[in-house]
């Protein structure tokens, strides 16, 4: 295997992870913006809140969103066991 060929397939997979992560990673960063104003403008500074909340909508997402992530990583994984001889020869 050379050296362009792990170079694209590093990349690949970064893009994936990417893909994968982004939109829970969108949630969590919205819903933490959301409730530390709420705080700040409320006075109310108390820790779990702000992290019972945050697990609690992001885990809502993972959930909601698991069925496009695992159809996502399988047509990922089939893609690339497809041309596994590509990368091999």
């Amino acid at each position: 295997m050379e050296v362009d060929q792990v170079v694209l397939l590093g990349r690949m997979m970064l893009q994936e992870v990417m893909i994968l992560v982004g939109p829970i990673l969108a949630v969590a960063i919205s819903v933490s913006l959301v409730v530390n104003v709420l705080q700040t403008l409320t006075s109310l500074q108390d820790n779990t809140i702000s992290t019972v909340t945050r697990l609690v909508v992001t885990g809502g997402a993972l959930f909601l969103m698991m069925p496009w992530m695992w159809r996502h990583l399988a047509f990922y994984t089939v893609g690339l066991f497809s041309n596994l001889k590509v990368y091999l020869g």
